[in-house]
């Protein structure tokens, strides 16, 4: 199979669309705290819309941020409510979306491994 051309200042755009995946995302969090929500959403939008035209993804701290079913930002205390858990070993972050409901599981520790 024949190798695709990868011009040498392919990274540089991509480093460029992430840096303004990133600002539109502040904007979006910024707008959710002045409390316009629908304006914030909309804003998201166009970042994942960005994200997907260009494929250069989004990153991860800021994606784990958004609501996967509203896309709407997730800020504790605003949109979302944060709890830990425990069960059968697994400790982990419950994140519920205020808006729409959407529940997140993420695991964060677990029992009897130690982390160096």
């Amino acid at each position: 199979m024949k190798r695709r051309y990868q011009p040498r200042h392919e990274g540089c755009w991509r480093s460029f669309v992430r840096k303004e995946i990133t600002r539109i995302l502040e904007l979006a969090f910024t707008l959710t705290r002045d409390g316009r929500i629908e304006e914030s959403r909309l804003a998201v939008k166009q970042a994942l819309e960005i994200s997907k035209s260009t494929r250069v993804r989004m990153p991860r701290r800021l994606k784990r941020m958004l609501c996967k079913r509203c896309k709407a930002p997730l800020l504790p205390g605003l949109t979302a409510t944060v709890r830990l858990r425990s069960a059968g070993g697994m400790s982990y972050l419950v994140v519920r979306c205020r808006l729409c409901g959407w529940i997140h599981r993420r695991p964060y520790k677990r029992r009897g491994t130690q982390r160096p």
